[in-house]
């Protein structure tokens, strides 16, 4: 009794099965998800990457603004100082003019009211130049916000050596 292969109805075609098992293969790992998986996995690393930079990001904003609040204080200070020496300096100028100055003759003062003169004029220096760092921070926090309030268009890095 052998059983009948042909059956009413049905055709029958011999082709090559290597294709087939290609198929079939092709077919068990797209349903194994070994694709989606790894792409699940890169989009994560990307999603994470961006948070990662972010949050870099923020840090620097918040760092620059500190930075540029204790910076925006120097004039003030400065200004405080500069009022300070220049009374001083009077003191010194009317002490060393008198005919009495507790025997402590108007040759000791000379020196001392010249170096007092180079100090003020450090300290103006010093204060032209916190004022330049000063607009230059403020041009360096406008820059910021511009940079990452405007809108981007989302982009996808490139993968490079140091995001293995």
């Amino acid at each position: 009794m052998t059983p009948d292969i042909s059956g009413p109805g049905e055709e029958y075609e011999i082709i090559p099965t290597s294709p087939l098992r290609r198929m079939e293969k092709r077919i068990e790992k797209v349903e194994g998800g070994s694709y989606s998986s790894e792409v699940r996995r890169l989009v994560e690393q990307v999603v994470e990457l961006i948070k990662s930079n972010q949050k870099i990001i923020d840090d620097s904003i918040k760092a620059n603004n500190d930075l540029i609040s204790e910076v925006s204080k120097l004039p003030h200070k400065m200004d405080e100082l500069i009022l300070e020496m220049r009374e001083f300096m009077k003191l010194l100028k009317v002490s060393a003019e008198e005919e009495e100055v507790s025997e402590v003759s108007k040759e000791v003062l000379t020196p001392l009211i010249g170096k007092m003169s180079e100090l003020v004029d450090q300290n103006k220096k010093n204060f032209e130049t916190n004022q330049a760092a000063l607009t230059t921070l403020g041009i360096i926090e406008k820059r910021l916000k511009r940079l990452y309030t405007a809108p981007s268009q989302p982009t996808v890095p490139r993968p490079s050596a140091g995001y293995r």
